[in-house]
């Protein structure tokens, strides 16, 4: 056990694999992406016309996001799982709500199910089915032509027969965005039930800035989506990048005021603090810092300019470029997210303990 000379023992580490960081990836932005699709849901009900179905798609693509970021998640954590058989046993063995790990996994679940239902309902239940947002439908469409077996007309009966009115949709819908929030905050809870021994996993400041992350994320990849299959000009794209932005600087104070908690903490917070500015410095300040926060805001400003000084949709041209800007800013956004937790997770250091 390594000893230092100012008569502190430090415990030897035990970290978590790159799996653990790869699902808070994903859950992360199944959370946000939820969110995202159904602040455009609701938004869509305030409009009409073609701004009203720019808004359903742009929720089509957060709900499509959701789920597929919280399949691929959970086949992630599943396949980490020691015994993962045992899992499927959870109704019986996860009954202890007083902990983190239980709440989390019925979140999971009961989140995976409200996003596969919404899903269901906007992409079958509806009357549009031309839009690249319901790109299912073309494959059940293949399939029903391929095999001769009329899935398409089954399910498109099935969504239409089961979608419930608007207000009890939405109210399913926010039931959902709930689960979405705690999903997204949990991890962070949990991690923080040992920040007494990783001063790096506060427990006032992490939620938070897993909440933020998760959000911009969310944010990023439905907008993303949206401008890559519907164009970003009449479509939401610029509104919900300005609110990226805004969610982006609130994570920026979040990071710093964690940063600057460390540098001020105890042996192991400083020791965190050290190995942000040393071995892990390419990843967090490169990385997280310039690639995730800055560089998305750099880009964002630059589009702001470029559509104060020239009409972007002048000329084709001028289109792909924006799009290619919009798509550059979202895509370095998601990177980000991806990094700000391999970073959270691995930057832990055990708090010592004291020799008298």
């Amino acid at each position: 056990m390594p000893y230092h000379p100012d008569g502190l023992i430090w415990i030897l580490e035990h970290h978590w694999d790159l799996k653990i960081a790869i699902y808070l990836f994903f859950g992360g932005l199944a959370g946000g992406a939820y969110l995202t699709g159904f602040a455009a849901d609701v938004l869509s009900r305030r409009e009409d016309g073609t701004k009203a179905e720019a808004l359903r798609a742009t929720s089509r693509w957060g709900m499509i996001a959701a789920v597929v970021g919280i399949a691929v998640g959970g086949v992630i954590l599943f396949t980490h799982l020691g015994a993962p058989l045992r899992a499927l046993l959870f109704p019986i063995l996860f009954v202890n709500f007083e902990s983190w790990l239980v709440i989390g996994t019925w979140t999971i679940v009961l989140f995976t199910l409200v996003a596969m239902i919404q899903a269901f309902w906007q992409i079958w239940g509806q009357e549009t089915d031309d839009d690249p947002s319901t790109f299912a439908r073309w494959i059940t469409r293949w399939i029903e032509t391929r095999f001769e077996v009329p899935l398409e007309h089954w399910l498109t009966r099935l969504g239409r027969l089961t979608r419930p009115g608007e207000r009890l949709r939405l109210a399913v819908h926010a039931g959902g965005a709930f689960l979405a929030v705690l999903l997204v905050v949990y991890t962070a809870l949990l991690l923080s039930e040992v920040a007494w021994l990783y001063p790096a996993w506060d427990g006032t400041l992490l939620p938070f800035l897993f909440l933020a992350s998760g959000l911009s994320m969310g944010l990023a990849a439905t907008a993303g989506l949206t401008g890559i299959f519907e164009g970003v000009f009449g479509t939401g794209v610029h509104e919900f990048s300005l609110v990226d932005d805004l969610v982006i600087l609130a994570e920026i104070v979040i990071l710093g005021s964690l940063v600057w908690t460390l540098s001020q903490g105890g042996p192991a917070a400083q020791a965190t603090f050290e190995l942000l500015r040393t071995d892990m410095a390419l990843l967090f300040w490169g990385g997280v810092v310039a690639l995730g926060l800055l560089a998305p805001l750099v880009l964002s400003a630059a589009l702001l300019v470029a559509e104060w000084r020239i009409d972007l949709q002048a000329t084709p041209k001028l289109q792909r470029l924006a799009q290619a800007t919009y798509t550059a800013k979202f895509g370095l956004v998601v990177l980000g997210g991806l990094l700000l937790r391999y970073v959270a997770l691995f930057m832990a250091v055990k708090a010592p303990l004291v020799v008298a």
